[in-house]
């Protein structure tokens, strides 16, 4: 994974945040639903969070719908509805 700026429509208005990004194969397959905050448990992850979420708007930006039903990333079978084996 890696923290990717993404556009999502929200009531009519494009909005940009940065949101963990999950990859099969190099292809980016789920995302967060919301945008993540900036955190850490020390002042040192903090300060490297920021670094990551800095590097993540210089790579191309993604769009929210193509993680939705329809979308170019869309897939049913990601790891959070998937069962247990």
């Amino acid at each position: 994974w890696d923290y990717r700026t993404i556009a999502k429509e929200y009531e009519g208005e494009l909005m940009f945040g940065i949101h963990e990004v999950y990859y099969v194969d190099g292809v980016p397959t789920m995302c967060t639903e919301n945008a993540v905050e900036v955190a850490g448990d020390t002042l040192a992850d903090l300060s490297q969070t920021l670094e990551w979420m800095r590097a993540a708007m210089m790579k191309p930006m993604l769009n929210y719908a193509d993680f939705e039903e329809g979308g170019k990333y869309y897939t049913k079978d990601d790891l959070f509805d998937s069962e247990p084996e």
